[in-house]
């Protein structure tokens, strides 16, 4: 159907004039059509579920909940074939269509769960999303859930109507990502051939130190006292530092190489303000060895790096939220700062500076690293920094770099001087030759 005058074709769809035969199965066709078709298309989506709603009651609407539910299913198992995985789908949902249509596709993933055994056959990470979604695998088959959804009450069949085919409409036209854990129809084998970074052991990547320096840093985002506060993070960053130099002198001798120990994570960024997020995590890596791609539509990072640099990243990644959610309330009294635009220029100005800051870090430790180690370091952290660049490269050889602008002068200087004061427990800040020794 070609795109005419929006007003002419509303009309003609309230009165029926376009489909007046159509059966609710048909129906949920042109639905799911119209909702393919972009936001300018919303009207007519409503327009189908107000048809819809009318056979409510009616053994007439049976086939309809059946046809829906046989969508969202193909529309599920194509998308977790083609890269999603359960939380990253849940979370795009919601960025892009909304909180309601995020907690109809869990309902859908609850039901993938069932049919694929996903909690005793897919890798850990996935059976961990699985836990943190709540996803209760044991509701019924996907007809019977669609229709409880859909019976919820003080809710209208139309807008139950318009919240399902707006999410046919996002999964069946969501591309792939990358596939950074085995896919469903891969499950079989999975549990018993762990990946090639989980069976290669350094005698460092030591998941209790890792416990140990989130707890530590846990501790000190939530003390209220200055001094408990830094010697939390002082502790914290001594293990982090400890943890990762040592790591990449041991990995030197690993005969597979670094570029063989590369990886890939997508990290979820929540809203509001997804966008200056995405800049402090991209600067928490472009400081700690690491590269990013952003996926702006679904508010989802991929960062590229060597997995004990990951591990630090996403751990002074999420330090530094916290710290700058507290900056932030701290201003909240002022009407200046409650506004949107002041907000975001703050979280801007804070990922840039808190940049810079880990960069100036990053140097002093490798000069101080240097002066203990002596050349031998040198080459080391060079080879790794170059099996990430390499990797990156032939993963997205095509990238544009976005620039982020803080528009609000008031904000920028709060966002700066937030920064000044951040803690930066990150492992590379602080380093001298009794941290090495012990």
């Amino acid at each position: 159907m070609s795109r005419i005058d929006l007003d002419s074709l509303q009309d003609f769809h309230r009165t029926g004039q376009i489909w007046p035969d159509a059966d609710p199965v048909h129906l949920v066709e042109i639905g799911l059509d119209y909702a393919t078709r972009g936001p300018g298309w919303k009207a007519y989506v409503r327009l189908v579920a107000d048809r819809l709603a009318k056979f409510e009651c009616t053994p007439e609407v049976d086939p309809a909940y059946a046809a829906s539910a046989r969508i969202l299913d193909h529309s599920v198992d194509r998308l977790f074939e083609i890269g999603w995985q359960p939380a990253e789908l849940a979370h795009a949902t919601r960025k892009m269509i909304g909180s309601v249509a995020g907690v109809l596709l869990v309902e859908a993933i609850a039901t993938h769960t069932e049919r694929s055994s996903a909690l005793t056959n897919a890798p850990d990470s996935w059976r961990e999303q699985l836990i943190d979604l709540k996803i209760d695998s044991t509701a019924g088959v996907s007809v019977e859930r669609l229709r409880r959804w859909c019976s919820r009450p003080r809710v209208s069949t139309s807008d139950c109507w318009n919240t399902v085919l707006t999410v046919l409409g996002h999964t069946t036209s969501l591309g792939s990502l990358d596939k950074l854990v085995p896919i469903p129809s891969q499950w079989s084998s999975v549990r018993s051939s762990p990946t090639p970074s989980a069976t290669h052991k350094s005698g460092v990547s030591d998941p209790k130190m890792l416990a140990k320096i989130r707890g530590l840093l846990a501790k000190a985002e939530s003390t209220q006292f200055a001094a408990e506060a830094e010697a939390f993070s002082a502790k914290a960053q001594d293990l982090m530092t400890r943890y990762a130099i040592d790591h990449a002198l041991l990995e030197s001798d690993n005969p597979r190489g670094s570029i063989g120990d590369v990886t890939t994570r997508r990290i979820l960024v929540d809203s509001p303000y997804s966008e200056a997020k995405s800049l402090l995590l991209h600067s928490v890596c472009e400081a700690n060895g690491a590269r990013t791609l952003w996926y702006k539509r679904f508010a989802l990072v991929n960062i590229v790096g060597l997995p004990v640099d990951l591990d630090l990243c996403e751990l002074l990644f999420t330090s530094l939220l916290v710290q700058s959610s507290r900056a932030l309330d701290e201003l909240a009294e002022s009407p200046e700062a409650r506004g949107r635009s002041f907000r975001k220029s703050f979280l801007i100005a804070y990922a840039h500076r808190v940049g810079q800051r880990l960069l100036e870090a990053r140097e002093r430790a490798t000069k101080s690293a240097s002066e203990h180690h002596g050349s031998a370091l040198v080459p080391v952290l060079a080879e790794r920094s170059q099996a990430v660049n390499k990797a990156f490269t032939a993963m997205y050889p095509s990238t544009t770099e976005v620039r982020i602008e803080a528009r609000d002068q008031a904000g920028r200087r709060a966002g700066r001087s937030a920064a000044e004061r951040a803690n930066l427990t990150g492992g590379r800040e602080r380093l001298d030759k009794s941290d090495l020794a012990s």
